[in-house]
C-alpha cells in the first residue's frame, strides 16, 4: 500500500521528494516558512487490514520538517511509531485522534490500548503542504481548495472502511468530492454550557465497489463543539461502527 501511495503522490506531483505541484506559487505566497507536501501516515496494521480500516481526514500538519526526506511515507510512519503517545498533551489533536481510534476499535480487539491504535489507523491531511505558521495556526483556505482534488484518489488507494473527518475543511473535502448517502445530521443533546452535541454520519463510495462509513467530528481545538460531541456522540459513533462492520459479515 505504501508503494501505491508513493506512486500516487509522484504521478500527481505531490511527492515530498521531487515535488512539482503547479499550485506551489499560489499556496506559498506570503509564507516564508512554507514546506512542500508531507505524506500521510499509514499504520502497518491498517495496511494489513487486521481491523476495520479507520482513516482520519484532518486539516493541515501545522508544522513540518524542512527536509523532504523526513516527510516521505516511510519517514512519517517511522516517526509516528516512535512517538510516546502517553506523553502527548491530552487535550490536543494527536492524542485525541488516538483516543477516538480506541473508542471505535477496541470492540474488535481485546486489550487494545490507546498507544496501540496508531498501528491500525491512517491519517491524511486535507492540505498536503504546510505554511508553518506561528503556534501551528491553520493554513490558508487556498491550500485546502487547491489540495481538494487529490483527496478522492488518495482515499481510493487507502481504501478505508471508516472515514472520520476532523474539522470543517476536512468535512468540505468529503462533501465536495463524494455523494453522501443516508446523510444524517442532528443535535443529540446539550452540555451544561448549552452547546449542542453534534451528530453527523453518512456513507460515501470511495471505490466503485466499496462503500465507507463517514463520521464527522470537530477538531479538538474547537473546544465548545468538540467536547460535547466527544462526551455524547463518540459512544454512538462506536455503536454505529460495530453495526456497520457486522452488516458486512465481518
Amino acid at each position: 500500500m505504501l508503494r501505491r501511495l508513493h506512486a500516487f503522490y509522484e504521478s500527481h506531483g505531490i511527492s515530498p521528494v521531487g515535488f512539482r505541484c503547479p499550485s506551489l506559487t499560489a499556496c506559498s505566497a506570503d509564507s516564508p516558512n512554507f514546506t512542500t507536501a508531507k505524506a500521510s501516515f499509514v499504520g502497518p496494521a491498517y495496511e494489513d487490514g487486521q481491523l476495520p480500516r479507520l482513516l482520519f481526514l484532518s486539516l493541515d500538519s501545522g508544522s513540518a520538517d524542512p527536509d523532504p526526506r523526513q516527510r516521505t511515507t516511510r519517514a512519517v510512519r517511522r516517526q509516528n511509531l516512535a512517538t510516546d503517545v502517553a506523553a502527548l498533551p491530552k487535550n490536543k489533536h494527536w492524542y485525541r485522534t488516538h483516543e477516538l481510534a480506541l473508542v471505535l476499535l477496541h470492540q474488535f480487539k481485546a486489550g487494545l490500548t490507546v498507544t496501540d491504535t496508531r498501528r491500525h489507523f491512517a491519517h491524511v491531511n486535507s492540505a498536503k503542504c504546510c505554511q508553518n505558521k506561528d503556534h501551528r495556526r491553520q493554513a490558508d483556505r487556498t491550500l485546502f481548495e487547491n489540495c481538494r482534488r487529490f483527496i478522492p484518489g488518495e482515499l481510493r488507494v487507502l481504501s478505508p472502511d471508516i472515514v472520520v473527518t476532523q474539522g470543517g475543511s476536512a468535512k468540505d473535502a468529503i462533501l465536495r468530492s463524494f455523494v453522501v448517502q443516508q446523510h444524517c445530521v442532528e443535535a443529540v443533546r446539550q452540555d451544561r454550557y448549552k452547546n449542542d452535541a453534534h451528530y453527523e454520519v453518512g456513507f460515501i463510495e470511495v471505490e466503485p465497489t466499496k462503500t465507507s462509513l463517514w463520521l464527522q467530528t470537530y477538531h479538538p481545538g474547537d473546544y465548545g463543539r468538540f467536547n460535547p460531541q466527544r462526551r455524547y456522540c463518540w459512544p454512538l459513533y462506536a455503536d454505529l461502527v460495530g453495526r456497520f462492520w457486522r452488516s458486512r459479515g465481518m
